[in-house]
């Protein structure tokens, strides 16, 4: 789907935008895929969408979450990424990325949408330090940020129940002073 012909942030194939509520019809094509969704425990009901309208709501207030969509080369619509969970004391956020449109995975999107927004991050909103986590048994996504420049902080032993069991985390970061130098 086209979402926007003006979207100031840009990478050659991507470009992100921030959120808005005219993306509650894109999200909604892709919160309810467990394909997509797989690796989120938060995604273990239906979402209605109600539901989602609501988190797009609170999350567009939010102070501590900064959220933009990630359009392909075409500005069609393929999924979120964001800064969560910003702790403004020491300038520090959790980058959280999905690309919900599985005709766009394999396509290098979500690394040129995280280096769009650690740009955001270090350089517009001056934050010192971003960190990630993810499934020790995500390669991919480890790869991408160790090439992005995260250093591995550690193994969360046991951090992530979901499907029953408990998932070791790894735990990645960059600091402001890396990525701008």
């Amino acid at each position: 789907m086209k979402t926007s012909n003006k979207t100031p942030m840009k990478s050659p194939k991507t470009y992100i935008r921030h959120l808005r509520m005219s993306d509650l019809d894109n999200v909604m094509t892709w919160v309810n895929d467990k394909e997509v969704t797989k690796n989120f425990a938060k995604f273990n009901k239906k979402i209605t969408i109600n539901k989602e309208k609501e988190f797009l709501k609170n999350l567009l207030a939010s102070k501590t979450d900064k959220v933009f969509s990630i359009e392909d080369e075409n500005h069609n619509y393929i999924g979120q990424i964001g800064i969560h969970q910003i702790y403004w004391p020491a300038r520090n956020g959790r980058l959280g990325t999905i690309i919900g449109n599985k005709n766009a995975w394999g396509k290098g999107h979500a690394g040129r949408a995280i280096k769009l927004v650690l740009d955001i991050a270090f350089k517009k909103i001056k934050l010192n330090k971003i960190w990630m986590i993810c499934y020790v048994t995500n390669k991919r996504m480890q790869h991408i940020c160790k090439k992005l420049g995260f250093k591995k902080e550690g193994i969360l032993r046991e951090e992530y129940f979901h499907r029953k069991e408990y998932h070791d985390m790894i735990r990645m970061s960059v600091l402001r002073k890396e990525w701008i130098k």
